[in-house]
Order: structure tokens, then C-alpha cells, then sequence
């Protein structure tokens, strides 16, 4: 496995005009903006202008010799990626080679793979493309096969803070729906013969949806997996009798991770969490 540094003093010596980079790290963190910064100088040839105020990412795509994907819709679509298919065909005009950056192309589906497919097939001489994923079997097959696979390790990604992640409105949006459950799951209830104090009406039903819809098209489903446990913790630290619902809430944490590849509608799992407890 290469670290970083080793495959950019490299990266003259691939000659592949797509290059798929595998790492781990992908799952929790994204391409270190640095290192980003990085690779746009070594291969396009190009010193973008850094401004804290707006990321690399989104310097770079202003630039007319560099495509970037959409880095943050769940699922790419086709017209995410039909753009590449005339950008290809024109040399770059700054730049000494054009980039075309598609980060965690698992995300592709079979339709906008096929936006891409003959652009790799038929590359330009001074194009690149550099893709990236986490898991080399999520790559759909005809996209993998077009590429040359490079395992690569950062060593300078940090684990990322939740609430680094997260926005703090976000954060406390979720909490205030967990600190709200007052009983469990009706079987729950039952066989804790708890008493239930209010049957959720539809305003709070209509509540839970839309924040949990707006949450899973934004946040992996990971992130808020463990951002309801960390809440949940939070909880039981102030309240010790939150155990029972704690556990019930744990258990569908639980479904929810080893059903995720069945099931990727985050959404559904999100709305389930929020509105399978009685609130106050």
C-alpha cells in the first residue's frame, strides 16, 4: 500500500489515464483538502489561489480544466456525469492535463456509470481521472475494470469529531428528538409494563419525517448512527432509569446497521427511530 506522499512522488510513473484510489480511510473521512491541493499541482501543473473562506474543492471545480463530481449527493446521477463526455474531447486549455475527480464512485449507479464508461474507453491523451472509493467490491465492475487500482493510506487524515461533521443545529435536532422518547417500541412497552403518557399526533409525526429526511440526504448513514448512540449516552449520563429505552434504542441502532445494504433508504430507518417511541 502506498502512503500518500509515496504515490503523488509517483504519479509521472502511471501511465494509466484512470487511476482508482482504495482506502479505508474513504468510509469516515473525505480526500484531505491539503492533499487535494496537492495532487491538483502535480497533476494539472496548477497553484490554485487558497482562500479560507472557500475549500479547495471548490476552488478547483471553478476552474475550467477541472470537473468534480457533486461531492455530497448519495447517489450520482446521470446528469452528475454527462457532462465529462464533451469536456473530454477538448485539450485543456491552461492546465497540462485535464481532471476529471470522482470521489467514492461506489455511488454511481449502473445509468451514470454509463455517462462515464466511453470517456474511459476512449481517453484523451492529456486527461486524467482519478477516482476514489473505500471498498474496491462496492466499484461497479465496469468501472474497475477501465482503471488502474492504487491502495493508497493517508497519514495525514485525523479521525473525524462527529460534531465536526455534523452542524451543532443538526446535532441538537437529533438530541431533542431522543431526549424527548419517553417509553419504547409498543412490545417494549408491554413487557416493561411502562405506562404510556401520549400517543404521537401529526404534527409530530410530520416533524419526525421531515427532520429525519433532511438528515439522511445529507449525513452518511454512519455518521448518524453513531451521532443518535452518542446522544443517547449523553442521556443516560444525566438520567440512569433512561436504560431500559436507551437499550430499545440501541437494538434498533442495531437492525438498522445490519440492514443498511438491504435497505439504503436511510431515510426510513431515520423516521423509524424517531417516531417508534412515544413522546412526551
Amino acid at each position: 500500500m502506498n502512503s500518500f506522499q509515496e504515490f503523488i512522488t509517483k504519479i509521472n510513473d502511471y501511465k494509466h489515464h484512470a487511476l482508482l484510489l482504495v482506502s479505508k480511510q474513504f468510509e469516515n473521512a473525505e480526500f484531505p483538502p491539503a492533499q487535494f491541493y496537492t495532487l491538483i499541482k502535480e497533476i494539472c501543473g496548477i497553484a490554485l489561489y487558497q482562500n479560507n473562506d472557500v475549500s479547495v474543492f471548490e476552488m478547483a471545480a471553478q476552474h475550467h480544466d477541472i470537473f468534480i463530481a457533486d461531492r455530497h449527493r448519495k447517489i450520482l446521477r446521470i446528469e452528475d456525469l454527462e457532462k465529462i463526455k464533451d469536456l473530454v474531447l477538448y485539450q485543456p486549455s491552461e492546465a497540462k492535463r485535464r481532471l476529471f475527480f470522482i470521489e467514492n464512485c461506489e455511488r454511481m449507479n449502473a445509468n451514470s456509470a454509463n455517462a462515464l464508461l466511453k470517456a474511459l474507453e476512449e481517453p484523451h491523451a492529456k486527461s486524467i481521472f482519478i477516482l476514489t472509493t473505500r471498498n474496491l467490491n462496492l466499484v461497479l465492475p465496469t468501472i474497475a475494470s477501465r482503471c488502474q487500482k492504487v491502495f493508497i493510506h493517508f497519514d495525514e487524515i485525523k479521525q473525524t469529531s462527529i460534531l465536526d461533521t455534523v452542524s451543532l443545529s443538526d446535532f441538537n435536532l437529533i438530541k431533542a428528538q431522543i431526549d424527548s422518547f419517553h417509553t419504547s417500541l409498543s412490545y417494549i412497552n408491554n413487557s416493561l409494563h411502562e405506562k404510556q403518557t401520549k400517543t404521537i399526533n401529526s404534527h409530530s409525526l410530520k416533524t419526525a419525517i421531515e427532520i429525519s429526511e433532511k438528515l439522511a440526504k445529507e449525513y452518511s448513514a454512519q455518521i448518524l448512527q453513531d451521532l443518535i448512540v452518542f446522544a443517547t449516552n449523553e442521556r443516560l449520563k444525566k438520567d440512569a432509569s433512561f436504560l431500559n429505552i436507551a437499550k430499545s434504542i440501541l437494538v434498533t441502532i442495531s437492525d438498522w446497521k445490519n440492514s443498511e445494504m438491504m435497505n439504503p433508504s436511510t431515510q426510513l430507518w431515520l423516521s423509524r427511530i424517531f417516531i417508534s417511541y412515544q413522546l412526551n
